[in-house]
């Protein structure tokens, strides 16, 4: 059997391309055409199935580092973001050096290819730690539904592979549609299952409230992003809660949402720790309550609970923050779609 090996680089090479060009940048995250060539992606396949896992990862090491040597931009978004990690942490020198950058790119890389691993069935259950499951188990077990609240720290795609293959729960993921279109494509053909319970939206309106409460009424799971303000009209529904230092603009919409959907919501993290995973599930609240006298002031009160807890593993694991934009920058958080 014959074997294209240039076929092989063409997929990381654009991969990575999109890593620089793209996704470091002060505009608004949204407004960025996700790069690549789709034949590109594709050719992930031919190495997970006939190189395996192993050699797919050693090729991200000198990829990456090559676009670590030309991706000026790709390296002051990094570097920031490693800095205010330090700052906060109260280390002597804060300054991350440009090996912690480098390593920084590197675990963005290696997350997209664990998505890939799960969505293939090529992941061990074995390799993952999840010490409160039990806490999702009785969830189940009792018929109720609730709202996950996740982030872009770590690997909350790989969760949702991990439960859809191994029939664990129904889990709805509401994502924004312009976001990682190729990829999300390269994830479908790896498994059917990716598009049920997919669901992608503009702006989370009516229509997506009175779905999302359907599926809780079923005992369904619903995951949702906490930290990345909305495209388009939405974006104005944001407010300012101190992370890591700084007043930094999380979206309103999730909160919101939950309260609509009356039901238990959950903090959710999935971090890698060597070659596995560790899920990370905390109840946050038996149902948010936004009364019409205090709407506002709870409101703030359970984002900057939330952002205070992301925080927290943030420090943890930096290296596996995956929001390379300048997340301070308020501007950008309220801009639409002009761009």
């Amino acid at each position: 059997m014959s074997f294209d090996f240039a076929l092989l680089i063409r997929w990381p090479l654009s991969w990575c391309r999109k890593l620089t060009a793209s996704g470091f940048s002060t505009k608004h995250w949204s407004n960025f055409a996700e790069r690549g060539s789709v034949l590109g992606l594709r050719s992930v396949f031919v190495c997970y199935r006939l190189l395996g896992e192993r050699v797919a990862r050693l090729m991200l090491y000198p990829i990456v580092g090559y676009f670590f040597i030309t991706g000026r931009a790709a390296r002051t978004a990094s570097k920031g973001f490693l800095r205010q990690v330090n700052l906060k942490r109260g280390a002597r020198i804060p300054e991350p050096s440009w090996w912690d950058v480098y390593q920084h790119m590197l675990a963005f890389g290696q997350s997209g290819l664990d998505k890939l691993a799960a969505w293939m069935g090529g992941f061990d259950r074995a390799r993952v730690d999840f010490p409160d499951h039990e806490e999702l188990e009785r969830l189940t077990a009792s018929g109720r539904g609730a709202v996950l609240i996740g982030s872009h720290l770590g690997n909350l795609e790989m969760t949702r592979a991990l439960a859809v293959n191994n029939r664990l729960a129904k889990v709805n993921a509401v994502l924004y549609t312009k976001h990682a279109l190729r990829f999300n494509t390269l994830l479908m053909q790896a498994n059917a299952d990716f598009g049920v319970n997919f669901i992608q939206i503009s702006q989370l309106g009516p229509e997506t409230a009175i779905l999302l409460k359907e599926r809780i009424d079923r005992g369904e799971l619903v995951v949702i992003v906490g930290d990345r303000t909305p495209p388009g009209e939405g974006s104005r529904r944001i407010s300012l809660v101190d992370f890591l230092g700084k007043p930094a603009p999380f979206a309103q919409g999730p909160f919101i949402l939950a309260s609509l959907l009356e039901c238990p919501v959950y903090l959710f993290f999935c971090l890698r720790e060597g070659q596995g995973l560790r899920i990370h599930l905390e109840h946050f609240a038996e149902q948010i309550d936004l009364p019409r006298k205090t709407r506002q002031e709870r409101l703030q009160d359970y984002m900057q609970r939330y952002a205070r807890r992301l925080e927290h593993y943030c420090l943890i694991a930096p290296k596996q923050w995956f929001n390379f934009y300048d997340f301070w920058r308020h501007d950008a958080a309220r801009n639409p779609d002009k761009d």
